[in-house]
């Protein structure tokens, strides 16, 4: 650790992170979590001042903290507050919403299915029509050449009995 004097400030300078590690006598987390809460840059050079913020048990800096500051971290714990009630809300939402999706899927499944039947069904009776068609026009043809016939009996029936 190398100490400089500049306009009546002390700096102190440590060649690694592992130097300021030991000098302060904490974990190197914790020197890093400080630091990110304190806004210091663990560039390698630092004041009294930020020396004493990332020491152990020194928490007095966080308890300078002006009314202004405690205000705005009471709004933001109410902004977040309204936000996870918001997030629940919205979850709510999305279950009751995957909800309806399941009964319409189910719905959706049931009527393919009664698709389905109704097509065999449809199917079913084309080929009993078909059939009853095959029938009648086997019936119809059979008719019609009975009748052929019955005329063509007639009519050399006919002939004889008028010679």
């Amino acid at each position: 650790m190398k100490v400089k004097r500049e306009n009546m400030i002390d700096y102190y300078t440590f060649g690694s992170t592992a130097e300021l590690v030991l000098y302060l006598g904490v974990d190197r987390e914790t020197v890093f979590h400080r630091a990110k809460l304190r806004g210091i840059d663990l560039n390698g050079t630092y004041t009294e001042d930020q020396l004493a913020a990332l020491k152990p048990g020194n928490d007095s800096y966080l308890g300078s903290l002006n009314a202004e500051t405690e205000a705005e971290v009471e709004l933001l714990k109410m902004k977040l507050q309204m936000l996870e009630s918001q997030i629940g809300y919205k979850d709510q939402q999305l279950s009751d919403r995957q909800q309806h999706i399941d009964t319409l899927k189910e719905s959706l499944k049931s009527a393919e299915n009664n698709l389905e039947k109704t097509q065999t069904t449809v199917d079913q009776q084309q080929h009993l029509q078909m059939a009853t068609l095959s029938q009648l026009d086997k019936v119809t043809s059979r008719v019609q050449r009975i009748e052929l016939e019955e005329d063509q009996k007639k009519h050399w029936w006919s002939r004889k009995k008028k010679k």
